[in-house]
This record gives structure tokens, C-alpha cells and sequence, in this order.
């Protein structure tokens, strides 16, 4: 699994294919720069470690698209070998770069926006004092909130919609020597 998001070319299919749109290789190209061919190679990849999967063939029967096996990413990854360790700072690294990226763009050109999208992008935090216990049902909480949204395809979605990035984001302090 940390092989198939250990590449930046995946990463890039995995966030596009998180929109819940169908995308081909060639249209997974456009977006990582590769040609068709190594795309459909990454795609092959992301089915075996199941973020992605074939969809339905198009109309024409031609095109054989591709969609995301589940919709969000929540990774556990094995931090107990120095190897895992590292794989898990590379891999959270990039996710978290990712979603900054997608914040960034939008406060930057907020004011550029119709009225009704401005002000909504949220920005918060909350420092809490919780057990091992309770930081598992706040995780679970927050994605339960989330869950209704999740999987809408282009034909359940309701007028005036975009894609939006929501980012669950619990991370401890370091534990300071207390003395």
C-alpha cells in the first residue's frame, strides 16, 4: 500500500479520482503529465493495492474509464520498522502538502469568487486534552459527520455543488518530559 502512494503521479490519480468523477487514462494523463500508457500502468497499480477500479465502459464501449475504489483517503500505516516509519512521514507529508495546496489556492483567490462561495472556506482548531480512547471517537465522530456526502456520483449531485477538500486532522502534541 505505501508503494502505491509512494509515487507522485498516484497521489495525483488518487485526488483526481476522489472527486467521484470517471476519468480515462488518457484524462488521468492530462492531469500528471505522464503519457496514456505509464498512466494506465499507475491505474493497474492503484487497482492491485485497491484505490482504484475499473467503471462501466462509456457509451462508445472504446474508453475504458477508471473511478476510486472508496471515496477519502484515511490511512494507517505501519510505523513499527524504521522503513514504515519513514513511508509514514513521507506519505502523511505529501497528503498534508496536498490539502495546504488546495487551501492556499482558494484563500488566494477568494475575493475572485461568486459571492456565495466566499467565506466558506473554515479554518480552526481546537487544542483538547483526550485520552487514546477519546482521540478514536473524535476521529470517528468527525468522519461520521462526512459519511452522507461521501460517494455522491455526478448524477446525485445537487445543483450549485463543487468539490470541496474537508481534512480530519488529529495530531497529538509531542509529549513533553513533564518534569
Amino acid at each position: 500500500m505505501i508503494r502505491a502512494l509512494a509515487h507522485p503521479a498516484r497521489m495525483a490519480i488518487i485526488d483526481a479520482l476522489s472527486s467521484g468523477d470517471e476519468l480515462t487514462a488518457t484524462e488521468c494523463a492530462e492531469l500528471t503529465g505522464l503519457s496514456p500508457s505509464a498512466t494506465a500502468y499507475h491505474l493497474k497499480f492503484l487497482e492491485r493495492y485497491g484505490f482504484a477500479e475499473p467503471a462501466p465502459a462509456r457509451s462508445d464501449g472504446r474508453e475504458r474509464p477508471w473511478r476510486a475504489a472508496s471515496r477519502g483517503t484515511s490511512l494507517d500505516l505501519d510505523t513499527s520498522t524504521p522503513a514504515g516509519a519513514e513511508a509514514t512521514i513521507t506519505v502523511g507529508l505529501a497528503f498534508l502538502d496536498s490539502s495546504r495546496a488546495v487551501a492556499e489556492e482558494f484563500i488566494a483567490t477568494e475575493r475572485e469568487e461568486p459571492e456565495e462561495w466566499r467565506n466558506v472556506a473554515a479554518l480552526g482548531n481546537a487544542d483538547l486534552w483526550l485520552t487514546p480512547d477519546e482521540s478514536r471517537r473524535v476521529t470517528a465522530a468527525l468522519t461520521a459527520v462526512l459519511e452522507p456526502y461521501r460517494n455522491r456520483t455526478l448524477a446525485d449531485r445537487p445543483d450549485g455543488t463543487r468539490r470541496v477538500r474537508v481534512t480530519n486532522m488529529l495530531s497529538p502534541h509531542r509529549r513533553r518530559d513533564p518534569a
